[in-house]
């Protein structure tokens, strides 16, 4: 997205595509477009894959539409960077490319998660890093509650810490640690949140957590979905009598799938990095991409970034944390 472009609806956005420029063109032009006007090319010679290892890759391929986005970000040429690529590698381009806010010891992705309660609740980090400290989740809850305020518009936002049990001393020693800091730092603190709650009450906007708990924990409800679709559609396979009540039900199925859909939120912002950085799915389409796009939009909008600069206390700039 152009900086320099006031930013409103996608229509009215400039969008600039990093990568394979023989290619991006073709793609342009099969729409019925023409680059140059509202869609500009960063052709790049380089692919940075699945596979590829995150940190040495970033350093190796550094005409990759990864690290030439990034660049085109810090250098203020594009508002926000988009990218449904390798996330370890989104991770270390961003800290290599952009840095981190000052105060914010290590960056978090931030994935929203349906609930029963019909609005997301968010999830961080939920994965950016295996191994944490408490204050680390600290600036997590920092972070996300600054994104409920101002993208989502929570006024008083709610933190939860993920754990085993609603108890103080459940848990490891992180979880133990954690929960003392966040009683005492974190206003909105409510205590410890089990995964089943998330999903069943959302009695909580944020949930924080290390990123190898929260991501495990994202990948199962993930996988949860896709068991309980698949079975679903397994049973109606199975008789006449379900395939009929199962065109009666067609409605309920669409808005099950519209709710569930990791499309309709198209990606999670990498928090705590200097610029909007947005991680859509491995998988995305051109309606998630689209959906990931509006997300940076917002967070463009609400000047996340300098929002989540102001939550770090002055003492905590100046000691370096």
């Amino acid at each position: 997205m152009r900086g320099g472009v006031e930013i409103g609806r996608l229509r009215e956005m400039e969008i600039c595509f990093a990568g394979d420029g023989r290619q991006i063109d073709h793609a342009i032009r099969s729409c019925g477009e023409r680059p140059g006007r509202r869609f500009h090319i960063l052709p790049c010679s380089q692919v940075i894959s699945m596979q590829d290892a995150p940190v040495r890759s970033v350093r190796e391929k550094s005409d990759s539409s990864m690290v030439r986005g990034l660049r085109e970000l810090r250098n203020g040429t594009v508002a926000a960077f988009v990218s449904p690529g390798n996330t370890g590698a989104v991770v270390a381009a961003s800290l290599l490319v952009l840095g981190r806010v000052r105060g914010i010891p290590r960056p978090a992705i931030l994935a929203p998660i349906p609930t029963l309660a019909g609005q997301d609740l968010h999830l961080l980090d939920a994965g950016a890093n295996a191994d944490c400290h408490a204050e680390h989740l600290l600036h997590f809850a920092r972070m996300g509650s600054a994104y409920a305020r101002e993208v989502v518009g929570v006024d008083a936002p709610r933190v939860g810490l993920l754990n085993i049990g609603e108890e103080a001393s459940k848990g490891s020693r992180l979880m133990i640690k954690s929960y003392t800091l966040l009683e005492a730092e974190c206003p909105g603190f409510r205590g410890n949140i089990e995964p089943h709650e998330m999903l069943e009450q959302r009695p909580v906007d944020i949930v924080v957590s290390d990123g190898l708990i929260g991501n495990i924990c994202l990948k199962s409800i993930e996988g949860g979905v896709s068991a309980v679709t698949g079975l679903l559609r397994r049973s109606i396979k199975s008789s006449a009598a379900a395939k009929l009540g199962a065109l009666f039900m067609r409605s309920v199925f669409r808005d099950l799938r519209y709710t569930l859909s990791y499309r309709e939120r198209g990606g999670a912002p990498l928090l705590g990095v200097n610029g909007v950085v947005v991680i859509a799915h491995g998988r995305s389409d051109a309606h998630a991409i689209r959906n990931a796009i509006d997300s940076a939009r917002r967070e463009v909008e609400a000047g996340l970034t300098e929002c989540i600069a102001r939550t770090v206390p002055p003492a905590e700039v100046a000691d370096g944390i």
